[in-house]
């Protein structure tokens, strides 16, 4: 096959301590790459909390570089590798994701396709059951996604053009894992990106796995609500001509956690196995205080 794509995709990945999981994501990009071999790619993983080298076999060594660094934080640890990267596209995964088999031929496919976009969604797949990781991800329809579907645009399934990333700016490192808001960086990416005039194109076809698990922590479904509540905060006081939008999705947001934390006060035995995955009271709670601690962060600066 001869390669008709001039671009080189970088797979970008931060991990911390889930070792079984990340050589299962490697496995699958490796996978990828033999498929599509006239595609240059290469692999860069950030490992944080440590400075042990990490025993991750891999076929393909000098595709694959492993950094190690103190900072802590999601967006740190992507920020870092963005840096380093020396692609044109670079595809931002978790490190207890995979990617389809033809997920590079399929990305370089839509590239040409799709030649005026810098940015990239793809479907999120529990590869276990086979089912999707989010009602949105039922859609198998190709779009330019709004203000509203920013719910497409997962942390583990996105993809950047790295000269728009130059151009807006990297990561926020007050959003992500381990950060001040601990969740919802790649949602605050979305949002930059949307009030630059960029679109942002969902690609049912592009293929992310991502274990769904059945029981979610009460503090993990707290912290990440919190983000969204603060992220969504922020785009309000930024991006003040849509700001009603803002407002719809927050309001939506707690009026739906209301209603399913009175659901589990009154009738739990109906609703305990989804309140065990998505923890309404906690979801509530943790939107309404992102929502007031950023404001009032703005308020003391």
């Amino acid at each position: 096959m001869v390669n008709t794509v001039p671009h080189k995709i970088s797979f970008i990945i931060a991990s911390i301590d889930r070792d079984q999981e990340l050589q299962q994501c490697i496995t699958s990009i490796e996978k990828a790459h033999e498929y599509r071999q006239d595609i240059s790619i290469e692999i860069l993983v950030v490992i944080q909390k440590t400075k042990q080298k990490k025993d991750i076999l891999t076929r393909y060594p000098e595709i694959i570089t492993f950094y190690y660094i103190d900072d802590i934080g999601l967006s740190v640890a992507r920020n870092f590798a963005i840096a380093k990267s020396t692609g044109d596209y670079l595809v931002f995964i978790d490190d207890d994701a995979m990617i389809s088999e033809e997920f590079i031929d399929v990305l370089s496919e839509k590239i040409i396709v799709h030649n005026k976009v810098n940015a990239f969604c793809g479907r999120l797949i529990d590869p276990i059951k086979n089912q999707f990781y989010s009602e949105c991800f039922s859609d198998s329809n190709c779009k330019y996604l709004n203000r509203f579907e920013f719910s497409y645009f997962m942390g583990s399934a996105h993809v950047l053009k790295k000269s728009i990333i130059e151009k807006i700016g990297f990561y926020d490192e007050n959003f992500g894992a381990g950060t001040k808001y601990p969740g919802a960086e790649e949602s605050d990416m979305f949002f930059r990106l949307k009030r630059q005039g960029e679109k942002v194109v969902y690609l049912p076809e592009l293929i992310f796995y991502h274990p769904i698990y059945s029981v979610t922590p009460y503090l993990k479904r707290f912290n990440y609500s919190y983000a969204v509540g603060a992220m969504l905060t922020k785009q309000m006081f930024l991006d003040s001509n849509y700001l009603f939008i803002y407002l719809v999705i927050i309001s939506e947001i707690v009026f739906k956690s209301f209603l399913r934390t009175l659901q589990t006060v009154f009738f739990l035995k109906s609703i305990e196995t989804k309140n065990l995955m998505f923890r309404y009271k906690s979801v509530l709670i943790g939107t309404l205080k992102g929502v007031y601690d950023y404001i009032k962060s703005r308020s003391n600066q």
